[in-house]
């Protein structure tokens, strides 16, 4: 994973699933990594990482589809 770069920390599971697909529709590959407790599952961070050559590709389109400013 020394290669992906996170460019989201959304704020829920269902939001990063939804921005996961669609950088993939897009033909960039796209992870959701959840560090959420499961004991405290409101403590820790849900992140979407793309590897470091797409990073530019994918906040454009974060911008522009979903006018989001990570």
């Amino acid at each position: 994973m020394a290669n992906w770069t996170v460019i989201l920390h959304a704020r829920d599971r269902h939001e990063a699933e939804l921005v996961r697909g669609r950088l993939e529709a897009d033909g960039i590959p796209a992870m959701v990594i959840d560090q959420r407790s499961m004991v405290y599952p409101m403590m820790g961070d849900i992140e979407v990482s793309v590897e470091r050559d797409d990073v530019i590709r994918a906040l454009h389109l974060l911008r522009t589809e979903f006018d989001m400013d990570p």
